[in-house]
């Protein structure tokens, strides 16, 4: 459907970016072949071509492995490189762990560097372990031992994975600021108000939520904030049910339908709660992690002390098949759910239809 031939006339029909134009235009001149560049009509769906620093790259490839955005919709690569980093790191939890992962991307630094797909996933590399080795030292694990307090690698420990409290508010603050980016350049891409209420209600309801979680609940409850936050919850929900649904009302009928639709959609109320809730995976995998490294290490011990002498050569054994395993299980998570968080939760919020990815018209040379 894109090409025709006959006899005076070969067609081809594409779409090509809008850098490449003056680069085709010379082509065309330069070959004396006959070119027409013409806009995407309304009814058109161009291709997506999602185009960012060689730096930040790699965040394309992570959100085309899940779904590609729609032609004119926002491009969430940047945020999904930064916001998996961050995931990755946490579910991780020990800068021992992430110092092996980043001496390993130091290893085929050159090699990786010789494609274009292997310089972004290098910087990508880059980017997760050098966030898993930061956040490690926040959290004072290095394969599951922790400084002395009075060392200076103790005094940068500020994470406490066995405070719940703190890592619980800190996972719900992260969902909660996640969730509200998304709908965020939801509603900055929007081009009728209209279109826009309904997101911005939805920050309105999730930043109520939160300040009354964290300032007006319990014993300690800030009452201005309290009221200021329930007034938030309140002026959210009823943006949505007044913009939820866009059927027009010119008739006593469709205003009722618009009602029912506004009802309908405040009935997300469910999954933005559990959408920010799920970010809690993040305290409890970097907390299995830490366990297990825990674990392992006085399992070591307690071999060692057991039987002097040869317990030395099982505690080796014990340290490096104990940590290998849960660098392994760690990794595992932290692909699996960091990209999750972004894919399920994240989009679900933040983009609206799926596109199709831009590939380039070229010839492939057969290899005999």
């Amino acid at each position: 459907g894109h090409a025709l031939e006959d006899e005076r006339f070969f067609l081809v029909q594409g779409w090509v970016p809008e850098p490449d134009v003056e680069r085709l235009q010379a082509h065309a001149t330069e070959n004396a072949l006959g070119l027409l560049v013409q806009d995407p009509a309304p009814g058109d769906k161009p291709p997506t071509l999602l185009d960012n620093p060689p730096s930040v790259a790699g965040g394309s490839d992570l959100v085309g492995f899940y779904q590609t955005p729609a032609y004119g919709a926002w491009d969430p690569s940047r945020i999904v490189f930064f916001s998996f980093a961050l995931f990755f790191a946490m579910i991780l939890g020990d800068a021992g762990y992430g110092a092996v992962l980043l001496s390993i991307v130091g290893i085929y630094w050159k090699r990786m560097g010789k494609s274009d797909l292997g310089r972004r996933m290098r910087a990508l590399g880059l980017m997760v372990t050098g966030s898993s080795v930061a956040y490690g030292i926040l959290a004072g694990s290095y394969f599951g031992v922790s400084p002395p307090e009075a060392s200076l690698l103790g005094g940068l420990h500020i994470i406490e994975f066995d405070n719940f409290n703190a890592m619980i508010r800190l996972s719900v603050i992260i969902g909660a600021a996640h969730v509200t980016l998304a709908n965020t350049m939801r509603a900055m891409t929007q081009r009728n108000w209209r279109d826009r209420m309904v997101p911005i209600a939805w920050i309105a309801v999730i930043a109520g939520s939160l300040f009354l979680w964290l300032f007006g609940y319990g014993e300690g409850a800030i009452v201005p904030v309290k009221w200021a936050s329930i007034s938030l919850m309140v002026a959210g929900g009823l943006a949505v049910l007044i913009f939820g649904a866009k059927r027009k009302v010119d008739s006593l009928r469709n205003a009722v339908l618009r009602f029912v639709g506004g009802l309908l959609s405040l009935t997300n109320a469910t999954k933005v709660f559990g959408d920010v809730l799920s970010y809690l995976r993040l305290f409890a995998l970097g907390l299995a992690s830490a366990s297990l490294a825990i674990t392992f290490n006085q399992l070591a011990t307690d071999v060692a002390a057991a039987a002097p002498g040869l317990g030395l050569l099982f505690k080796i054994l014990i340290l490096m098949l104990g940590h290998t395993l849960n660098l392994a299980l760690a990794i595992i998570s932290g692909v699996v759910h960091g990209l999750r968080l972004n894919f399920i939760e994240f989009f679900n919020w933040g983009m609206d239809e799926e596109g199709y990815p831009f590939r380039p018209f070229h010839k492939k040379e057969a290899e005999s």
